[in-house]
């Protein structure tokens, strides 16, 4: 089983979008996989369920009170399930925060959770103990970003985030690479500034442009592969799907 946590702390930057569609790709490849919506804003949630009407989600994980497997739906097709979240788990951060184990949450509930080919894991949009989990418990980073200045300034810390984590508690975590969204590739400020993210992680060749397929496609709570196929977007995530692919295989 292959773990990927999409984090970022800036907002805006593309999780969600990614995280979604990374998921939905694998899994339209007959890849059996789950996907853990560590955000209290619940917007991967949301694509498959109504975040309201579950009984019970990763607010009840983090109060010890049920076990992964037990809060798992069945999402999109046959080959995928979704640990789904709400905002009762954003009231779980400060009680998780006091105790001891509260970065092994996550790592520990996956224990004996079946026999997955992946688990993505949109995180939220900070470095809360929410992400100090999903780190805690994968394989592997992928970094969605913007080829923008605002989004180099979160950099620095969640690289001493993924380090400090590598160091002291996985050892085994990789950062799979950055992934540039709502690309605008014409741009002085984009031709400026990829040269810039590359020498801090491996930028992966393809790239999402800006564009308004993707939006739509949540709108319509679909992946954008299901909403418009011959869209860029479409095109673009289909081609980064085959990179992290052939990436996991080196």
């Amino acid at each position: 089983m292959i773990t990927i946590a999409v984090a970022n702390q800036k907002g805006g930057e593309g999780k969600t979008t990614t995280s979604l569609n990374l998921a939905m790709g694998l899994a339209r490849k007959n890849f059996k996989t789950l996907l853990v919506d560590m955000d209290p804003q619940a917007n991967s949630t949301g694509i498959f369920v109504n975040p309201e009407s579950i009984d019970k989600d990763l607010a009840h994980l983090f109060q010890n009170s049920v076990k992964l497997k037990d809060i798992i739906l069945p999402a999109y097709n046959e080959y995928m399930w979704i640990a789904p979240s709400s905002l009762r788990l954003a009231e779980m951060e400060t009680v998780s925060v006091n105790s001891v184990e509260a970065p092994y949450i996550l790592r520990d509930a996956m224990q004996g959770l079946g026999d997955f080919d992946f688990v993505i894991i949109d995180c939220p949009p900070s470095l809360s103990i929410f992400t100090v989990n999903s780190l805690v418990a994968s394989n592997f980073v992928l970094i969605p970003l913007q080829a923008e200045k605002f989004s180099m300034d979160g950099i620095m810390g969640l690289q001493q985030t993924i380090s400090s984590i590598k160091k002291r508690i996985n050892p085994d975590l990789e950062i799979l690479g950055a992934l540039i969204t709502q690309l605008k590739p014409q741009t002085l400020l984009t031709k400026t500034i990829l040269p810039v993210l590359g020498k801090y992680f491996r930028i992966f060749d393809h790239t999402i442009s800006d564009g308004v397929a993707i939006g739509e496609s949540h709108l319509a709570k679909k992946s954008v592969y299901d909403y418009n196929k011959s869209s860029r977007q479409s095109q673009e995530y289909e081609g980064f799907l085959e990179e992290v692919l052939r990436e996991l295989k080196k």
